[in-house]
């Protein structure tokens, strides 16, 4: 119904995902591809581009046919398709003999296959952010356990190796139709500055055609959200802060244990800067106080030798038992090495749980650069202008509920103000508080779902 393009007003929407084709039965697939012909000229009045979605099933060269004949700018493949990217390629060709500029987008299922992809824009598909009891997921946990927390800021961030900003899209629908969930879902993708594919439940989108007060109202909220990122793109262009470098071997063969690192080495709250392992030199490894080297399955002997140096210099240097002197009862051993020292893990690859939870150990806060206190199911994620005069940190809650409690921020470095922003609020002046050691204490009083705390 072209009248549900008044929901896109005042919102930064300009781009809409509609269903294209699925594989069904050709009458059917010729009657939705009309609908969206027509809803498609009521879009581009408005200046919004309309990118068909195409499903597994789908004939390249009908579907090339039937984009050009609906004028779309272009498709995005949703699914496992039987050829994997052949799909994308016999599309790109369709386009190339109609001498169509029409886009292909594949939805990336596996982030480590277009991790190194030179292309503009990346898709990929996501998780649900949400945080869970332990116990909800049948796993034995004490009183002071910590909720398990589903978050994709660690997705894009490794997305980002180069520097500068490209689009990146994250699909997933949340669990439900709460208005918390769906903006909690845009921030969840913008806060390493990536953008989420807004994915409406069923039952939402019928609500919205009633013109529902609740649904109307979840609706607002998305929208708040979305220009609330939109007002604050400046910080996609901000550096990932971090004493921790993580080599990723981005043409390794276990990338699921790749992908795990990443992930729960964040969720323990530990800032952490990305090194392809195809650029790790000296130079690459110069401010860092720590090298996380447990993705490489087998150090070459320069690798060695550069780490080497790096612990002799006074680095920490975490590795799996290729590294040699692995123990053969404990699971890590610590040998000193010059000023710093070396972990072996024992197991082949390491954990990554265990990885992730000894850092806390491992790294003294200083080294960690940010602490966070009374944050059980809120991420922190830590970005710096080039001069090191800036730091932003921004906090997520993904509780259901608003996070009433004060929540306390110690970074490294002095800094004489500091502001809170909230898609909910103007900004509020924050106090700050000079510790020793050359840190920056502030408090932040309470928390809905987003947050970010710019320092000075």
């Amino acid at each position: 119904d072209p009248a549900t393009l008044d929901l896109l007003d005042g919102t930064p929407i300009n781009c809409l995902l509609v269903t294209f084709s699925a594989g069904a039965e050709p009458g059917v697939e010729k009657q939705q591809q009309l609908l969206v012909k027509e809803y498609g000229r009521a879009a581009r009045k408005r200046g919004i581009a309309l990118l068909g979605l195409v499903y597994p099933g789908a004939d390249p060269e009908v579907v090339a046919s039937a984009s050009d004949e609906a004028q779309l700018a272009g498709l995005v493949l949703d699914g496992i398709f039987p050829d994997g990217a052949g799909f994308a390629r016999k599309l790109e060709a369709a386009f190339r003999s109609r001498n169509s500029t029409a886009a292909v987008i594949p939805i990336a299922q596996d982030p480590a296959a277009v991790r190194t992809a030179k292309v503009p824009l990346l898709a990929v598909e996501g998780v649900k952010p949400d945080a869970r009891d332990l116990a909800d997921m049948g796993i034995r946990a004490g009183p002071s356990a910590q909720p398990w927390i589903d978050s994709n800021i660690w997705l894009v961030r490794s997305l980002r190796l180069d520097p500068g900003w490209r689009p990146i899209w994250v699909n997933q629908v949340p669990n439900s139709s709460s208005q918390g969930d769906y903006a909690r879902c845009v921030a969840d993708a913008a806060v390493a500055g990536g953008r989420w594919i807004v994915a409406l439940g069923d039952d939402l989108r019928v609500r919205l055609l009633r013109k529902d007060a609740d649904a109307l109202a979840t609706w607002r909220s998305v929208g708040v959200y979305l220009k609330f990122a939109e007002d604050h793109v400046e910080w996609r262009n901000l550096e990932p802060y971090g004493n921790v470098a993580f080599i990723l071997d981005t043409a390794g063969e276990n990338t699921d244990y790749s992908n795990e690192y990443l992930n729960l080495v964040a969720r323990r709250q530990v800032p952490y800067r990305l090194i392809e392992r195809s650029r790790l030199s000296p130079t690459s490894l110069g401010g860092f106080q720590a090298a996380l080297a447990v993705d490489l399955a087998v150090l070459s002997d320069a690798e060695r030798k550069m780490l080497s140096d790096f612990a002799e210099s006074g680095g920490l240097v975490v590795a799996g038992p290729s590294w040699g002197d692995a123990p053969e009862n404990n699971d890590y051993v610590e040998i000193p090495v010059g000023k710093g020292r070396v972990v072996v893990y024992k197991e082949k690859p390491p954990d990554p749980e265990m990885v992730a939870r000894d850092l806390l150990d491992l790294l003294e806060p200083e080294v960690m650069g940010l602490t966070a206190f009374n944050v059980p199911s809120v991420l922190t994620y830590v970005s710096v202008d080039g001069s090191g005069r800036r730091a932003l940190i921004q906090l997520l809650n993904y509780a259901t509920t608003p996070f009433d409690s004060k929540i306390t921020l110690r970074l490294n470095g002095t800094f004489k103000r500091a502001h809170l922003y909230t898609p909910e609020s103007a900004p509020v002046d924050l106090g700050v508080r000079v510790m020793s050691g050359g840190r920056t204490e502030i408090t932040v009083p309470k928390l809905v779902i987003w947050g970010a705390v710019l320092l000075e």
